[in-house]
This record gives C-alpha cells, structure tokens and sequence, in this order.
C-alpha cells in the first residue's frame, strides 16, 4: 500500500489517530502534522496519545470534551461524565458546572476543546473557564475517573465492529 506524503482529509480538520497510526505518520510522512483531533474527556482520557503527541509537537484538540453529554447518551446509549456525582462534587467546591470544571480540566491539560452546543446559555457558559484554576490534588482527583470510555461509539450506533 502506499503511503501518503501529506495527512488527512484536504479539509485540513484534524485527523484522529490512535498513538500507533500517530508513531506511523510521523515515520512516514514529509510534512508533520500539526493537530490530532480526538474523543478526550474525563471518562476517556488517552493521557499515552496526549502525551506522545505533545511530546512531538502536535496539538491535540478535544472533540468530545464533555463526554458527548445528551447527544450521545441518547444515539449511543452511552454515559456522561457530566452526570458523574464527583464531579459535581467539584462543581460545587469552584461555584461552576459540571461542564466548566470538564473543560477548566482539559485547558490545563493542555489539550484544545472543542465543546458543542447549539443553545445559547450554554456557548456563554463555556466561555466561563478563565476565571479559575483547578488545583494539582482536583486535577490528579479527575485523572482518577478514567474509564477507557468512549461515548462517541458509532460501532455500537451502526451495530458494527469497528476495531476489528
């Protein structure tokens, strides 16, 4: 087969590699790439992929920062982080929502996010992640709730195995 000497669609969007497609490209290809756009968030945080990646330069953007909330709880019959009782817990503690503290989590991780929402109340609300700071033990207490979830999970949408 051969191999491409540029990445991903022309579109120039990101390009949502696992680390071992991500380790491939940067063998093969002549131009490195920039960005890899991904699912991340508390319940799947690929701390290896984000960490492999930014030890090589590339950006990494959160395309599912929020764990897909109602969008994927109801196509994919997953389960939101947003719901998880400790964090909002921590909600709580920094006077926020569950969804500000997730994003505050994934801005000082540094990873770029990408929250979707087609209400109002909730793009301004996402914008309110600049006026406080997760503490190291808040921040090591999110890195605990990991689960190697993916909520954006369209093998189980499509009934098919996708990783096979």
């Amino acid at each position: 087969m051969a191999r491409s000497s540029t990445l991903g669609p022309a579109s120039g969007s990101g390009y949502n590699y696992d680390i071992f497609l991500t380790r491939d490209c940067l063998a093969y290809s002549k131009i490195k790439p920039a960005v890899n756009q991904i699912e991340t968030h508390p319940y799947f945080q690929r701390d290896s992929l984000v960490n492999f990646c930014q030890k090589h330069g590339i950006a990494v953007t959160a395309h599912t920062p929020l764990g897909g909330s109602l969008a994927n709880t109801e196509r994919f019959g997953s389960v939101s982080c947003l719901d998880d009782q400790d964090l909002k817990g921590l909600a709580e503690k920094y006077k926020k929502t569950v969804a500000q503290v997730v994003l505050r989590w994934g801005i000082q991780r540094n990873t770029i996010i990408i929250p979707k929402s087609s209400k109002q109340e909730r793009l301004e609300e996402n914008y309110k992640v600049f006026d406080f700071e997760l503490t190291k033990e808040d921040m090591e207490f999110i890195k605990s709730k990991d689960r190697k979830y993916r909520t954006n999970n369209p093998a189980k949408f499509w009934g098919l195995d996708l990783y096979a």
